[in-house]
């Protein structure tokens, strides 16, 4: 699990978008307690999107529900706050599978 000072280590982001990044994934986690924190990334394309990556070991459809869960959450950040946010899985379930193909 990655704590919240090498979390934000390598990034600037300003208190408002911790505290999102912060309830945001604590949101999701309180629907898929499964779920743990990696990091934070930035998408390649726009470098004030937020990428926070976490790790979902979960059968494909809990993923896919929980990634529309997420994206819910992501939209109403967008619209109130102006802050583009999204909650990236990694599966290690669904990898583990793709590898024995």
């Amino acid at each position: 699990m990655t704590t919240a000072q090498n979390l934000y280590s390598n990034m600037d982001i300003s208190p408002k978008q911790r505290e999102l990044i912060s309830s945001l994934f604590a949101t999701v986690k309180a629907q898929y307690p499964e779920i743990s924190l990696l990091r934070l990334g930035v998408s390649p394309e726009d470098p004030e999107h937020i990428w926070i990556y976490v790790l979902a070991p979960m059968p494909e459809e809990r993923e896919i529900e929980l990634s529309r869960y997420a994206s819910l959450l992501e939209a109403d950040i967008l619209v109130e706050e102006d802050v583009q946010l999204s909650i990236m899985t990694k599966n290690p379930t669904l990898q583990a599978i793709e590898e024995l193909v």
